[in-house]
C-alpha cells in the first residue's frame, strides 16, 4: 500500500493547530475562558479590522490567554455586522425611554432619519457621531458584557469537563 503524501499545506495546518492546543493545554482553564470572552467582548466595539490585534494586546495586559483571545476575535470577526446591528437595537432599547420615545421602531426610525438628513457636511458628520457616540456605544458596552460573561461560562464549563 502506498502512502498518503501529505502536502506542505497539511503540515503547517497540522503544525498551526498544535501550537494552538499546546498554548490553550498550559494555561488554566480560568485563563483560557477569560480571552476567549474578551476575544468575543472586543468585536462589539469598532476596532476598523484590528480587533484582533486589539484582543491580543488586551490578553497581555490583563494576563489572559493570548491565544484563545486572538483566535476567538477572528473566529467571530464574520459575525461583526450582525454584532453591530445587536449593539443599535439593545442601545435603542436602553436610550428609547429616555429620549421620550414610546416605540423603538419609532426611536431607531429617528435615529436613522437623524443620520441621513440633508444639510451641509459638518451637521451630516455631527448627527452620525451622535448616534453612534450614543445609541451604538451604549449597546456595544452592554452587549459585550453580557455575551463575554456568557463566553466565559461556556467555555470554563466546556475546559472544567475535558
Amino acid at each position: 500500500m502506498a502512502q498518503k503524501k501529505t502536502s506542505r499545506w497539511e503540515k503547517i495546518k497540522k503544525r498551526f493547530y498544535d501550537i494552538i492546543q499546546k498554548q490553550i493545554k498550559q494555561d488554566k482553564p480560568q485563563k483560557v475562558a477569560l480571552g476567549c470572552s474578551l476575544g468575543v467582548g472586543i468585536n462589539f466595539f469598532p476596532t476598523m479590522g484590528f480587533g484582533f490585534v486589539f484582543a491580543y494586546l488586551l490578553a497581555v495586559l490583563f494576563r489572559v490567554n493570548r491565544t484563545s483571545a486572538t483566535g476567538t476575535s477572528i473566529i467571530t470577526g464574520p459575525v461583526i455586522p450582525f454584532m453591530y446591528a445587536l449593539n443599535l437595537v439593545i442601545g435603542g432599547l436602553i436610550l428609547s425611554p429616555i429620549a421620550g420615545s414610546e416605540n423603538i421602531g419609532e426611536f431607531i426610525i429617528d435615529q436613522y432619519t437623524t443620520i441621513l438628513q440633508l444639510g451641509n457636511l459638518q451637521d451630516r458628520i455631527s448627527s452620525a457621531l451622535e448616534f453612534f457616540g450614543s445609541t451604538f456605544m451604549v449597546g456595544a458596552l452592554v452587549n459585550a458584557s453580557v455575551f463575554g460573561f456568557a463566553f466565559y461560562l461556556l467555555v470554563s464549563n466546556k475546559l472544567k469537563n475535558m
